[in-house]
């Protein structure tokens, strides 16, 4: 008896592969891992106030946030920038941090543009990141996001723009993150909510 052949048209069977494949590989998107959250949700995670007198503690407020708890701090007026100061296990997370992100949420008591000051300050043995946002806090809650990658923005010891390895050489070895909580001249208040870094973006594959 003969052999029976099935003939399958080549450009169907190819058409059909490259059909599964797709359907295996499903969607690409970037993703970030978180490497602090601090919500101040009965704590202050460590966080203190630098400026004026010199270090102190910031205020808890168990609501009031963005939402729930947050801390501030009332200016002393005595003639220097404060901070919000970031606890040492914040610190030692920066080194992972290169191509992440630092987001937070502030707001002051007045609605005044701020003096000319920089909002975010990492130092290290190597030097001195420093960051500006184009904006100031108003009296409601705002969300101020950075990358720590070059051409964000980022000065380098107060001058030029910092370059990807200056950035680095200060996050490998941080000794103090600030972020601003004073804008304005005379006695106010700064609140800081939701602090949360973030890791450099990977690649990753979600299934159908």
């Amino acid at each position: 008896m003969p052999s029976i052949r099935t003939t399958v048209p080549v450009a169907g069977l190819l058409a059909g592969i490259l059909a599964g494949v797709i359907a295996g590989a499903g969607h690409l998107h970037s993703q970030a891992s978180t490497l602090v959250a601090h919500g101040f949700d009965g704590t202050t995670h460590g966080w203190s106030v630098s400026g004026d007198t010199g270090a102190v503690q910031p205020q808890l407020h168990a609501a009031g946030g963005h939402p729930d708890g947050y801390i501030s701090h009332v200016d002393e007026a005595l003639g220097e920038t404060w901070y919000f100061s970031a606890p040492e296990n914040v610190l030692r997370v920066l080194a992972s941090a290169e191509h992440g992100a630092l987001r937070y949420d502030l707001k002051q008591s007045a609605d005044i543009v701020g003096n000319f000051e920089d909002d975010v300050v990492v130092v290290g043995p190597a030097g001195r990141i420093s960051y500006r946002f184009p904006e100031s806090p108003g009296t409601d809650w705002r969300t101020f996001t950075v990358s720590f990658t070059a051409g964000s923005g980022w000065r380098w010891n107060w001058n030029a723009p910092a370059t990807q390895a200056q950035i680095r050489s200060v996050l490998t070895s941080a000794t103090s993150l600030e972020i601003r909580g004073e804008y304005h001249t005379g006695p106010d208040e700064g609140a800081l909510d939701n602090v949360v870094i973030t890791n450099a973006p990977t690649t990753v594959t979600s299934r159908p």
